[in-house]
């Protein structure tokens, strides 16, 4: 991986780049003047002169982790133990961070990410005290069995099927 510059694409970008362009045209035509997002839509609006911000509502937001997982039966466990340990670096967290957009897990990866672009670790909430990460919800797959241990929520795909009923 390498630092990203303006106009410069990576492999890893195309389907991130897809959810932004609705903000893009919705911002530049002035449909829209609020929007959701992550990290990566503010700075690519920013990047294209849109002048634009992130707040997080006093009710506070959705977000989600990413993460890596090790099949029970994985025919190489160890290597991907290695795996896993490698990309957990704060150097690594610092690329995957700048070159995706997104927080990296690894707090010590804000130097790097300040070396790779100015100003990252800031934009990218990596430094954020415990309250703003404590302002985040983090998303939870549909389970019949709620966190209190009772059957009354709603199933994945009864939630799914919900789902594609409603939004169109």
């Amino acid at each position: 991986m390498h630092e990203a510059r303006a106009g410069e694409r990576h492999d890893n970008e195309e389907s991130r780049d897809s959810a932004a362009v609705p903000h893009h045209q919705d911002t530049a035509n002035g449909n829209a003047v609020v929007g959701a997002g992550w990290p990566y839509q503010v700075s690519a609006l920013k990047a294209a002169h849109f002048t634009i911000g992130a707040v997080i509502p006093s009710e506070g937001a959705t977000g989600w982790a990413d993460t890596w997982m090790l099949a029970a039966k994985a025919p190489h466990p160890n290597c991907a133990y290695m795996w896993m340990r490698y990309v957990s670096t704060p150097k690594v967290q610092a690329e995957q961070a700048v070159n995706y957009g997104e927080t990296p897990d690894n707090k010590l990866a804000c130097p790097y990410m300040d070396k790779l672009q100015a100003g990252s670790c800031a934009e990218y909430h990596a430094n954020a005290p415990a309250s703003y990460l404590d302002s985040i919800s983090l998303w939870k797959t549909p389970l019949a069995t709620c966190d209190n241990g009772k059957p009354d929520c709603v199933p994945y795909a009864q939630w799914v099927s919900a789902w594609t009923t409603q939004v169109k």
